[in-house]
């Protein structure tokens, strides 16, 4: 394995879990598009359409118009920034598109390297949290049936 998909993978082994134990409902929301763009990226690689790079970037489309609606309804920079990785990888594919001679691999390892850098910007987003003695989401967490309150007999 080349050691950028390693880094990738590894970045999300150690991210994702932190995210959702340490963090809030928004990043807990962000490791979820996280992982469905990664899963179906993985699932997609090999389908072709047309262009290499067409099935990819409807697959990011999705995903930068999910972390654009994150970012439009939560108060968390996180997603801001996130979303600005995500136009660039955008920009990514419309120069693969429309370059003649653009390298396919150089544009894999230039949306490899913003995707690692959106990790991280939700692993800054989570930290944050913690440093400002925010609650995650885990801490309020029941993981245990409740049982309703015994019935009080009528007088």
């Amino acid at each position: 394995m080349d050691p950028l998909p390693a880094f990738f993978l590894v970045s999300i082994l150690v991210v994702f879990p932190l995210a959702w134990l340490g963090g809030g409902h928004t990043e807990r929301a962000g490791v979820a598009l996280y992982l469905c763009l990664y899963i179906l990226g993985r699932l997609t690689q090999h389908i072709q359409i047309g262009n290499p790079l067409l099935a990819p970037a409807l697959i990011d489309l999705t995903f930068l118009i999910g972390v654009v609606w994150l970012a439009l309804k939560r108060e968390r920079w996180w997603p801001l920034v996130a979303s600005a990785l995500q136009v660039m990888v955008m920009l990514v594919y419309v120069g693969a598109m429309l370059v003649p001679g653009f390298s396919t691999r150089s544009g894999i390892v230039a949306i490899m390297v913003l995707g690692v850098l959106g990790l991280y910007c939700l692993l800054g987003g989570v930290l944050e949290r913690i440093l400002a003695g925010e609650t995650p989401a885990s801490a309020s967490a029941v993981w245990r049936r409740r049982r309703p309150p015994p019935r009080q007999p009528k007088p």
